[in-house]
């Protein structure tokens, strides 16, 4: 009797092994779900990222749970790629143990630009969740696609100088409406400013209402007091009159003028140019549309050949400055910011944004500097 039930606990025994077996093969064989068990939802999206919005929310990406025959915690990554990419270098637009993921414009406009958007430019784009766990062994779970368009945003990356001085339409007034010069679209340490002086004394700076960075003579190139060194002598127009003038700020700092140079020369021709009744932007980014009127420009007092527009919200598109709102003059180019239009040149690509506009009737020469 004694030897049977030993022989009987030795049988338990080993079926109890087996049955041990058996759950560990259950355990390790989760991996039966397939794409489509988790739906990612909204099914579609379309998103413009612009300076204002970035910390908006964009959408909250949500999707049902799954439960795996062991209690362990899954956690969920939501993948963006190019609609015609393969995931083997997604952007991840969050991740969470919940079955949600909040993801704002901003982050939505790094994963765009860093899959190779552009600014301005709609493209199309995929998202998905994937589910995994710590476990090896449990394969990941894959859900739907969803297909989105993101228009994203570039932030501006120039640096714009203004006239202040004597010499210059706001005087010695660091805040007054101060003319911004117009920057070289092929070299953005090149600007240019042709237009009417007093025979006197200018410096530039780089922001209205801030004395610093100030830029002015130093060594007979270009030198700067960026708020950390001393004031640099002042650039002279030697009498009243139109001028040409030219400054490059490449390698300035303190302590160097680096490659900088600038010139002032006379402009013989442009005390007689054609003087225009009004100046105004035109096209699917401005207020009025292609189909409306021009919006005016602001016509300096004391120079007639400059233009601005202060504080105007455009949308993404394209734009024209025209004379007399009418096309028989009008000036263009495709360069976005700042150019130089040509009579019927091509449109300004526009970002949205709000912009402060300044145009230059002598030479077409424009800039659209944003609005912080």
């Amino acid at each position: 009797m004694k030897k049977f039930s030993i022989l009987i606990l030795s049988f338990l025994a080993i079926a109890a092994i087996t049955s041990c077996d058996d759950n560990d093969s259950e355990e390790f064989n989760l991996n039966t779900n397939t794409a489509g068990e988790i739906t990612l939802s909204p099914g579609s999206g379309a998103f413009e990222v612009t300076e204002f919005n970035g910390d908006d929310l964009a959408e909250r990406f949500t999707w049902n749970a799954i439960s795996l025959e062991v209690p362990v915690q899954i956690d969920y990554t939501l993948q963006m790629d190019t609609d015609m990419g393969d995931y083997s270098a997604p952007q991840i637009l969050g991740a969470s143990t919940e079955t949600n993921v909040a993801v704002t414009y901003e982050t939505l406009n790094a994963a765009a630009l860093a899959l190779g958007g552009e600014a301005t430019v709609a493209d199309n784009y995929k998202v998905r969740v994937v589910a995994t766990t710590a476990d090896p062994a449990v394969n990941p779970i894959i859900s739907n696609e969803v297909s989105i368009i993101i228009t994203p945003f570039a932030a501006y990356p120039f640096s714009d100088l203004f006239l202040v001085g004597a010499a210059t339409e706001p005087g010695w007034s660091n805040d007054n409406n101060n003319p911004a010069l117009f920057r070289d679209p092929a070299n953005e340490t090149v600007y240019y400013y042709t237009g009417y002086f007093n025979g006197d004394e200018f410096k530039l700076l780089s922001t209205p209402g801030f004395w610093q960075p100030q830029y002015g003579e130093r060594n007979g190139a270009v030198g700067v007091n960026d708020g950390g060194g001393s004031d640099p002598n002042s650039f002279a127009a030697p009498a009243a009159g139109y001028y040409d003038f030219v400054v490059d700020v490449d390698g300035v700092t303190n302590s160097s003028e680096g490659a900088s140079s600038f010139s002032i020369t006379a402009n013989s021709t442009a005390a007689t140019a054609a003087t225009y009744t009004t100046v105004g932007i035109i096209g699917d980014s401005t207020p009025a549309g292609w189909g409306g009127a021009s919006t005016a420009m602001n016509q300096s007092s004391f120079d007639p050949h400059k233009w601005s527009l202060r504080n105007v919200t455009l949308i993404s598109g394209e734009m024209k400055f025209r004379a007399n709102d009418d096309w028989a003059t009008n000036w263009g180019s495709d360069t976005e910011f700042s150019g130089q239009g040509t009579q019927d040149g091509p449109n300004v690509p526009i970002a949205p944004g709000a912009y402060d506009i300044f145009f230059n009737d002598l030479d077409g020469r424009y800039i659209l500097i944003p609005v912080q």
